[in-house]
């Protein structure tokens, strides 16, 4: 059994496993017309050979890592500044449960809301709660009467599984109203603000003279995307033994 280093743990508060198995699987099947199998990745002193399909199971971790290096592969991720169809980054962010319940099926489980402002490039990031893995910095936020539009718009991104570019809206008024909504939300975002690492998928993105700070003239770019993983770059030392639960234990 391979041991890692503290240098590859990971502090998740949130990750997509149906995300990261459906990208880890496209990652195997692309390998599969080989023979054998080879990857190796060298990130931060990790190095990870599969060479047989009867090698043990790769762990969360490894599929993460071997995702990451095949979108950078292929071009597909990119900073928060770049028009790539996936964004990774760290970010000082609020997180928090998204009140939605009147604007969503009642079978599904709330939307958890991730969001962060800096340098006028407005960030949310938001996905099913079913996937919330620690929970230090938790809060709630909401929209106020701009919350259909972007549950609409977040529902309709999540549900898709291509990879698309960073789209638009229908109209200047639609992508006004959208990020407004976000806007609002990160506004009302209480709690810690957290150094948080990420990796999104891309839903939407506007570049230029979009309102990001509401009830004040704050105008620049807002992206809105759907996270594979958020996690925390240290450990805060409020943290239980059950918060920040660790992949790589």
């Amino acid at each position: 059994m391979k041991l890692k280093s503290a240098a590859d743990f990971k502090y998740y508060l949130y990750l997509s496993k149906a995300k990261l198995d459906m990208l880890y699987h496209q990652v195997a099947n692309r390998q599969k017309t080989k023979s054998s199998i080879e990857w190796k990745i060298d990130i931060k002193a990790f190095s990870l050979s599969k060479k047989s399909e009867t090698e043990e199971e790769l762990d969360d971790d490894d599929k993460l890592r071997l995702v990451k290096v095949e979108l950078e592969d292929r071009q597909l991720i990119g900073s928060l500044e770049e028009d790539k169809p996936y964004i990774k980054g760290i970010l000082p962010m609020r997180w928090g449960i998204y009140n939605d319940s009147s604007f969503r099926p009642e079978n599904e489980g709330p939307l958890v809301w991730f969001s962060g402002l800096e340098d006028n490039l407005l960030l949310g990031m938001g996905g099913s709660s079913i996937h919330i893995d620690g929970c230090y910095g938790l809060t709630s936020t909401g929209s106020r009467s701009a919350t259909p539009a972007l549950v609409h718009f977040l529902r309709r991104g999540m549900e898709e599984g291509n990879v698309s570019a960073c789209r638009q809206g229908e109209s200047q008024d639609e992508d006004q109203e959208l990020c407004s909504a976000m806007a609002l939300a990160n506004y009302f975002l209480k709690g810690p603000v957290q150094s948080l690492e990420f990796v999104a998928r891309v839903l939407w993105c506007r570049r230029k003279y979009m309102r990001v700070r509401p009830f004040t003239e704050g105008y620049g770019q807002a992206i809105l995307a759907t996270p594979l993983y958020v996690a925390q770059t240290e450990i805060m030392l409020e943290d239980d033994e059950n918060q920040g639960r660790n992949y790589s234990t």
